[in-house]
Order: C-alpha cells, then structure tokens, then sequence
C-alpha cells in the first residue's frame, strides 16, 4: 500500500518542480547586474570589442571587473561612480599646484620642477620651475621610491617639499584651477614672432586667447610658437577655437575623423561641427572667431613626452591645412576617443551610478593620417632636458624655442638645413616624465547608447 503513495509524493514533487518559477532577476544596484550590463555596453561600444578578456565573474566590485575586461594594450579607458573619489584621478598640477620630472644618470638623479601653476600656493611661495627637489615629506627620493612617494601625498592634507638649498614648501591639498594661458608675448630681438604658453584645452581660457590674438594681430605677427610640451589635452571644441583662431582654414573643412568598431558608423567632425561641443555658457560661431584670427599658413608647436590627446589632435588636424613644425621631443601618443556611459536606474537602483569611459574611435585627419600610438615624432627633434638650468616659461634661453628662433633665422637668411637633432649637454636621462601626468581622455558622443 506504501508504493501508490511514493508514487503520488514523486509525483507532486516533479510538478512543484515544473511550476517552479526561475529565480528572479539580479537586484538592482548589485555586483551582478552592473558587471552585465557593463559586458552588453563594452560589447557594443568598445573599440576592441572582438579582444574583450572573457570573464564569469560578475561577483567583483564594478570597477574591477571593467578593468578585467579590457583589452590588454587599452591603458586609458576608465571607470568612475558618483561621489567615489576612489575612482577619480588627482594629479600633482590640480592639487598642489606643480609637476616634476625626474632625471637619472649613472651617479646621481635629480627630481627638477617643471611647471608651477601661477598664482597657486607654491608660486606665491617662491616654488620655481628648474628647482631641485631632494624630499617629499621628509622622504629622500630616489630612482626606486618617487612614483610610491607622489602617489602617497596626493592622498594627504598637506605635502613638504625640500628644495636642495633646503628651504621647505608646505603646500595644502585643494583644487587648483590652472590657467590655460600662462603667457602670450612677442619674442624680445623678433617683433613679428608671438609665442603662447598653452597649458590645457578649457574654455574658461577663451576670452585670454582672444585678446592674445588680437594683440598679436595688431602687432602684425608673421609667425607664432604655440607651447604645447606640457598639454595632457583637454576639450576637442576648445582645440577647434584655437585651430580657428589660429590657422589659415575654413569652418567646414574636417578637423576629424573617427573610426570605430563594427557596430559603430565611421564619422567626421569640421572645425565647426567640432565647436559646438563647446560646454554650457559659451557659444562662440565658427565665422565669429575666423573673423578674429590670424589666419597663419605656418604654426611653430612645441611637443614633448606630456603633450596628449586633444593637443595631438590639434597638430595632426591641422597637417592637411597649413604647415606644422613641430619641435621638441615626441608626444605621448594618445589617439584614440572615448565617450561616457552611464548606469540607468533601474541597473543601479538605489546605489551610486556608475560611469564607463571606453575608447570606442581611433581618430584620423582630413588626409586619414593618424595612428600616432606611439606618439607623434618632431621634425626637429630636440630635448629640453639636455641644458640645465631650465629657464622659466618662454624665456629664449629655452632649448626649444632656441630651436625655433634658429629656423626662422635660417629660413629668412637662406642658410640650408637647421639642425634636426640638439646635442645632449648632460648624462641625465628624463625616466619618470610627468610625475602627476594624467591625459585628459578626448569624449565624443556615441549614438543610439544602449542604457539597459
């Protein structure tokens, strides 16, 4: 009589079994379901898509499971969440207000400032570009510990620096709005040569390069050097304003092109298309600013291993146009767009919003040159680190606008061929370039986003 019940029991079980509902979706706001809907993105959008490292483990916190997935060679697309400063990037220049550069020989290294924000805590302090710094909070640096030392004070209150004449800086940690334009000038002994120090593409430095221009139109400059070697980029539409303000082109020709992946249409920007990307609070017309310009058919810029992104851009979007002479060292070698992809709400719930920021186009110019990934090399090279003292910012004494001034010379005396290599004056060798370097990532839009 027990076999009829067993049986009715296996029975009632195999159908609870069969109506059993599949277990519910991942919680908004969980591990699982923003690491899935990250993959789905990335899929979509990410410029090696078909490279993405395959990964089950949607058990990790957000951002590491993004960085798992990245394509081995991808070194700049990012992730950060609302409020998360963990995810954010400080750098020396807009904490404390300086960068350096360390050099190294085979009896000694040096670590040399490079730049000093002006007006910033140090400036006012007397910190100059050229001094020796011997100690990071009463830390010796060495070739071994300066990037573990740097990395440490941009998490403190407050960092120490000890000059090699020993006179100590204390310099809080706060956000430092750096100028975009440090200085604009006519060259002392060549009145028809302008020369601009630019530091980043921002357009809170836009009204400072207008009237720079015009007083460089009415002094009628023939030829500019634009200052690029410390640049990590910045916005594209800003380096559009300067291409407009600057160059002998026209507001429809094509600053930029982008290449993508399969699921993404190849597209184009003109120096006006580009423009109207200019932020909230601006709006600045192509025609407006040719009208304002100089209209140069030649544009000395002056590169180095810092000079990133969208200040790259400017020089190889503008290559199709005008003649650029580019001098110094090479440039960092960022050619490659990103865009911004946020979590919607019903992915992360009642948590913080995560933002993705994946390459997703290699940028070309009119003339489809472009794939500068190993940077984009001068056709004078010279190094700026080969005659110490470094002297302060556009001070003829420097190397590389020595450099420029010798080939202007040249060119209007007709003497053949300036040198295109700068004899090293000292064994230092720069090994730590940018001791707070951090390129700003050029953003475009990508249409039809998938947000679920």
């Amino acid at each position: 009589m027990r076999k009829p019940q067993t049986l009715v029991l296996a029975l009632f079980s195999l159908i609870f079994s069969a109506c059993k509902k599949d277990p519910p979706l991942n919680e908004p706001g969980s591990n699982e379901a923003i690491n899935q809907w990250t993959l789905k993105q990335m899929k979509q959008y990410y410029y090696w898509s078909g490279k993405i490292r395959q990964t089950n483990d949607y058990q990790q916190a957000p951002d590491l499971f993004f960085k798992s997935v990245l394509f081995q060679s991808d070194h700049y697309s990012s992730i950060l969440q609302t409020l998360n400063s963990d995810t954010y990037g400080n750098t020396l220049t807009n904490t404390f207000g300086f960068d350096m550069v360390q050099l190294q020989g085979t009896s000694r290294t040096i670590q040399l400032v490079t730049q000093v924000v002006p007006f910033s805590e140090g400036d006012l302090m007397g910190l100059k570009r050229g001094d020796n710094i011997t100690h990071v909070n009463n830390e010796p640096m060495d070739h071994s510990n300066l990037k573990s030392i740097l990395s440490k004070s941009l998490l403190l209150p407050a960092m120490q620096l000890t000059r090699n004449d020993g006179k100590l800086f204390n310099l809080p940690s706060s956000y430092i709005s750096q100028p975009v334009l440090y200085t604009a000038k006519l060259i002392p002994s060549y009145p028809k040569v302008g020369y601009m120090f630019l530091s980043q593409f921002d357009f809170s430095g836009a009204y400072s390069l207008l009237e720079a221009v015009q007083n460089f139109k009415s002094q009628k400059v023939q030829e500019l050097i634009v200052d690029l070697r410390y640049n990590p980029g910045g916005q594209v539409a800003f380096a559009s304003f300067c291409a407009l303000l600057l160059a002998d082109i026209k507001e429809n020709d094509i600053f930029a092109k982008y290449q993508g992946n399969k699921n993404l249409n190849n597209r184009e920007d003109s120096f006006a298309a580009a423009l109207k990307g200019q932020p909230d609070g601006y709006s600045f017309m192509a025609t407006d600013i040719l009208k304002q310009g100089l209209h140069l058919k030649r544009i000395y810029m002056l590169t180095g291993p810092n000079t990133a992104s969208a200040s790259e851009m400017l020089i190889n979007g503008l290559r199709p146009y005008i003649q650029v002479v580019q001098i110094g060292d090479k440039t960092y070698g960022k050619d490659m767009a990103s865009t911004t992809i946020s979590t919607p709400e019903e992915i992360h719930g009642t948590e913080r919003a995560w933002h993705l920021i994946p390459m997703i186009y290699k940028i070309y110019n009119k003339a489809d040159q472009g794939d500068y990934n190993n940077g984009i090399t001068p056709q004078q090279i010279t190094d700026e680190f080969a005659f110490l003292p470094l002297v302060p910012i556009g001070d003829t004494r420097d190397p590389l606008i020595r450099e420029v001034l010798r080939t202007i010379s040249d060119k209007n005396t007709g003497a053949k061929g300036a040198a295109h290599t700068t004899e090293k004056m000292n064994n230092l060798t720069p090994k730590y370039m940018g001791s707070s370097y951090q390129t700003i990532p050029i953003e475009v839009s990508a249409q039809d986003k998938i947000e679920k």
